[in-house]
């Protein structure tokens, strides 16, 4: 006695467990990259307000978030006056905080982004 059965749809069964598999994968990158500026931001607030009025506000409010499935992460100032801060005002100078680490982590996000994708 044989048994004869066919398969179908295995193609697209693959490429759907790859696009799950790459997805984790994006999922864990974008989280680490999201924690690593948190981690970045809190370690630079002492040092980045140099004015005298730190008050460790900014620091204890730097926060984080995933969104989006774990798609997208969030990284934060929670204080009113951070805006003013990071950009200035025509009183006084920016004092950027979270700008130049995103400028520094975002090529290690894509780089690392780059390397699943492809």
């Amino acid at each position: 006695m044989s048994y004869k059965f066919t398969l179908t749809g295995d193609k697209e069964l693959q490429k759907a467990l790859l696009n799950r598999a790459k997805n984790k994968a994006i999922q864990a990158i974008v989280k680490r990259n999201t924690t690593q500026v948190q981690q970045q931001a809190m370690q630079n607030a002492s040092s980045t307000y140099t004015k005298g009025y730190s008050t460790g506000a900014t620091k204890k409010s730097i926060g984080i978030g995933l969104e989006n499935g774990g798609l997208t992460g969030i990284t934060g100032l929670g204080m009113a006056y951070n805006p003013y801060t990071e950009y200035g005002t025509r009183f006084m100078a920016a004092e950027p905080l979270l700008g130049p680490i995103f400028k520094r982590q975002k090529s290690v996000f894509i780089s690392e982004i780059k390397k699943v994708v492809s």
